[in-house]
């Protein structure tokens, strides 16, 4: 069988997004978010596609990268069909994503695939080593919530000084280009919860197929133990009906203590990405 590869930076054309999801329908297991799947299209994301075609044009597997936050600093994954997976087809579609890297002078390149063992031989056949492990929680939607008394959630009101000192405070300075990059985007609405006038916890959310994501979710450190996070969270789950969406998601990593204020405000585990980095 005659197998060529090709790269496509995006947006892709909407016949190659759906040789793409059609074969995507072939597994068993969602593996469309760290294929990046909302982001094939979009022509304000930097990233791109390896596609392996047969001469017959039959799509059998790809790989995506994307520079989420626009630091050159790029995620990976890859899916092959799986009737075909001992062609070494994964490996020429990682020698494409190694080639779009270098052409775009990339910093880094993570590798990011659901934690499998299949996918854990593939991936560190490649020179790869394990780096972090994020777990993706869901939850349902809450009809019934009201914040306590004192406490107010509302849209981010321009004073970035605050959000940023609240951020590094959470993390570290190192999350200030996430900060800005969450604040310009015009598709993530970037919320804080006040008590009185004071800042005490903010949160991005994003809408994905119909879902809501929870990103860059901190409460002050000074602050914590008091509840606050529950009630966010509790907060971002109300919210969530209230603007139609079907779920509510969020990741974290799994050696983070904030793991199990998630899972005590209904959020429960649904599976364990593994990101990769190369040796």
């Amino acid at each position: 069988m005659e197998l060529s590869l090709s790269i496509a930076s995006f947006p892709l054309d909407s016949e190659t997004i759906q040789d793409m999801q059609g074969l995507l329908k072939m597994a068993e297991t969602d593996y469309s978010k760290p294929l990046f799947d909302s982001g094939w299209g979009a022509a304000d994301i930097s990233g791109f596609a390896v596609l392996a075609y047969t001469d017959e044009n039959e799509l059998l597997g790809f790989a995506v990268a994307v520079d989420i936050i626009g630091l050159d600093s790029y995620e990976w994954s890859a899916f092959v069909h799986p009737e075909y997976r001992r062609m070494t087809i994964g490996t020429a579609l990682a020698e494409g994503i190694s080639y779009g890297l270098e052409q775009r002078q990339a910093v880094e390149g993570l590798a990011a695939f659901i934690e499998e063992e299949g996918a854990k031989d593939f991936i560190a056949s490649l020179g790869y080593q394990p780096g972090f492990k994020e777990i993706e929680l869901e939850a349902e939607l809450l009809a019934d919530f009201d914040l306590p008394e004192g406490i107010s959630v509302i849209p981010y009101d321009g004073e970035l000084e605050k959000l940023e000192k609240l951020m590094i405070a959470a993390f570290d300075e190192e999350v200030l280009p996430v900060v800005h990059y969450n604040v310009e985007r015009t598709d993530r609405e970037v919320f804080i919860m006040k008590r009185e006038a004071e800042l005490v916890a903010s949160a991005s959310l994003l809408d994905e197929d119909n879902g809501l994501w929870i990103t860059a979710f901190a409460v002050d450190p000074s602050e914590q133990g008091k509840g606050y996070g529950r009630t966010f969270l509790l907060w971002c789950r109300h919210y969530a009906l209230s603007q139609g969406k079907n779920r509510v998601v969020l990741e974290v990593e799994t050696d983070n203590d904030a793991l199990a204020v998630y899972r005590k405000s209904g959020f429960i585990p649904v599976h364990i990405i593994e990101y990769w980095k190369k040796t």
